[in-house]
């Protein structure tokens, strides 16, 4: 093979991995949207299932889908939870319908999805109509706190329900599920791999005479 053909095959088997890489590593740049099609909560950057409020919101969400009325929730603490689009702190409606929308695109969900933030809540889906004036009657969190403003949006989703005409537990501390964190890791590491095989692969290659 001419050395020119080889070295253009080289670059562009290069180019392959990194946008490989680029796609996983995507994972920062909206972490909810990352999180959530694989778990019913986003807890900002904590697991759901080692916190009592994150426990609770896994129950609720796992009650609603018992009830064929899924729900999934992305607590926001901090700017950074919102990854590349911390223009939209503070407005958790509009995080709600960016949120839902990308759900919809790249997870089909078409669930109802409930955002909370430290100033208040969102709601996205079928039972936003009559969500969000549910929500806007509830005082404010006023808190950043993880623990509290996640004790806090469990309210708000067993409000959303109540006011769809279906009831959600209070509270519980045995709930478990697939962790979202848990299989974005793999996948980052999967694409580790298998980028860094490719990589040994074409250095062998390129290296025969």
């Amino acid at each position: 093979m001419m050395p020119r053909v080889k070295f253009g095959l080289a670059l562009l088997c290069a180019a392959a991995a990194a946008a490989l890489c680029a796609a996983v590593a995507q994972a920062n740049g909206d972490p909810a949207s990352d999180v959530l099609p694989f778990s019913n909560v986003y807890l900002s950057i904590k697991d759901p299932r080692t916190s009592a409020a994150g426990r609770d919101l896994l129950a609720e969400t796992q009650a609603a889908a018992k009830k064929k009325r899924p729900i999934k929730v992305a607590v926001i603490s901090q700017p950074s939870d919102l990854g590349l689009i911390q223009s939209l702190w503070h407005k958790p409606q509009t995080y709600a319908e960016f949120l839902g929308k990308e759900l919809f695109q790249f997870g089909h969900y078409s669930g109802t999805l409930v955002v909370s933030m430290p100033n208040g809540y969102g709601v996205y889906g079928p039972d936003a109509a009559r969500g969000k004036p549910a929500l806007a009657r509830l005082p404010k969190p006023n808190t950043s706190d993880l623990e509290q403003l996640g004790k806090d949006t469990a309210g708000a989703v067993r409000q959303v329900a109540a006011a769809n005409g279906y009831v959600l537990p209070a509270s519980s501390s045995s709930a478990s599920g697939t962790s979202g964190f848990v299989i974005i890791l793999a996948a980052l590491g999967g694409a580790a791999v298998i980028a860094g095989a490719l990589f040994l692969a074409l250095r062998r290659w390129l290296l025969q005479p």
